[in-house]
């Protein structure tokens, strides 16, 4: 009998499906097709989005080197901060971005450091522009990157992760197949005469492997052509970087001696060949307890000092340069030719939220070095807490050991949300 009944149901649903007319309207409803419905503009529109990232650092250091005219702790608030952001897409052909940094310290008080602020729009669907103050990465280096021409700062190597500042720009960009043809008009300061930059980079693909080309002219006369390349090898992700500059307008220290210290400042107009290359590679256990990423990088510096004896000779005498304002702390940075950087971490060891890692950083061309190994804790919310030990090698003067050699240890307390 339940045989019999659940062959009249299946005959009825079949009957149900081929004629609607048996029972009224169908149970399927057809939906017309929308002709004028693009899925990029639902895609690509979006409401107003604004939040941010706050953080709130603390530390507590040891100097394990202190003598008896230097402390041996020091404590203080390291960062009070608040990344700010707004990104508003009103339809597909056009964004406004804006982001900035609002901080405070004991010194300045409040202060905010505007990051981006940019529209996106494009003519025709074939030249993408972007208007405003923007960030420009050309290099692909890690920890150094000499190809990194059009931003206002240059790559931190114990912070390379770290976003830096990009000049204000009109960017026209036109895609060419898989490649891309960039243009940029550069303003170093609103307002200013003459400061009109230019700059042009082409990006292309061999054989799985990224290489762009480019070039620079500043309005100071400064000129700089670059290449780059990226791609893997194997599991391991290689990248390199090659600049040639002219009129770089860098100040050099001198020997004089007519300057009351013995010392001066002086240009080079001379050609400045710079390049690096590196090689990144991470490594995970099939469980997924223990992960590994290592990053290597070697830098040769073209404005660098083919003699760096000049400082570690003369440490107080390049002080009281610095103090007179003749050279400025960011003209002594990789003051050297030759460059070497390691690091090595290992995230979240046997899921127990810890993070190990190491970074050396060597300047081979004056001796001098540093050691940073730290542990963080990540396993509560909006609170980590670490603890890192320091160790700066080479003589008095170097680059790395301006005071000489250093120990210390720094324990850290994180707090940070995003919003």
């Amino acid at each position: 009998m339940l045989r019999i009944v659940c062959g009249l149901l299946l005959l009825l649903s079949v009957a149900w499906a081929q004629d609607d007319e048996m029972f009224g309207d169908s149970i399927i409803t057809e939906v017309e097709e929308d002709t004028t419905s693009n899925p990029a503009e639902t895609l690509l529109t979006a409401p107003l989005a604004i939040g941010g990232v706050f953080n709130l650092s603390a530390e507590l250091g040891l100097n394990l080197s202190a003598d008896e005219d230097q402390n041996l702790l020091s404590s203080g608030v390291a960062d009070l901060s608040t990344t700010l952001y707004l990104d508003a897409r009103p339809n597909s052909d056009f964004r406004f971005f804006s982001k900035g940094n609002l901080g405070y310290s004991t010194e300045e008080g409040l202060h905010f450091d505007l990051r981006e602020l940019f529209a996106d729009f494009d003519i025709e669907d074939s030249v993408y522009l972007r208007a405003g103050k923007q960030t420009v990465n050309w290099g692909v280096g890690y920890f150094f990157s000499p190809a990194n021409l059009v931003n206002l700062e240059r790559v931190d190597p114990e912070n390379p992760e770290a976003e830096l500042s990009g000049p204000i720009a009109i960017k026209a960009q036109v895609p060419l197949g898989n490649n891309n043809l960039s243009a940029y008009l550069l303003m170093n300061d609103l307002g200013e005469d003459n400061n009109l930059s230019f700059a042009t980079r082409y990006e292309f693909l061999v054989e799985g492997y990224e290489i762009t080309s480019g070039g620079i002219i500043e309005d100071n006369g400064h000129w700089a052509f670059m290449a780059t390349g990226s791609g893997a090898i194997a599991d391991v992700n290689v990248f390199a970087e090659v600049i040639l500059e002219g009129n770089s307008k860098k100040v050099f220290i001198v020997e004089d001696s007519t300057a009351p210290l013995g010392l001066s400042t002086a240009t080079s107009d001379s050609l400045f060949v710079s390049a690096t290359f590196g090689a990144r590679y991470s490594y995970s256990t099939e469980d997924e307890l223990y992960s590994l990423s290592a990053s290597a990088q070697y830098f040769f510096n073209g404005k660098g000092y083919a003699d760096t004896s000049i400082f570690t000779d003369n440490p107080e005498k390049i002080a009281g340069l610095i103090g007179s304002g003749s050279v400025s702390i960011a003209d002594l940075q990789e003051r050297g030719q030759h460059y070497l950087a390691f690091n090595l971490s290992s995230p979240d060891v046997a899921k127990t939220n810890l993070t190990s890692s190491a970074l050396w950083l060597a300047n081979l061309s004056d001796g001098s070095g540093l050691v940073n190994t730290s542990l963080r804790y990540d396993g509560i919310d909006y609170l980590s807490p670490s603890l890192s030990y320091r160790y700066s090698y080479g003589s008095e003067g170097a680059e790395y050991t301006p005071n000489g050699e250093s120990h210390s240890l720094v324990l850290a307390l994180t707090i940070s949300g995003s919003f």
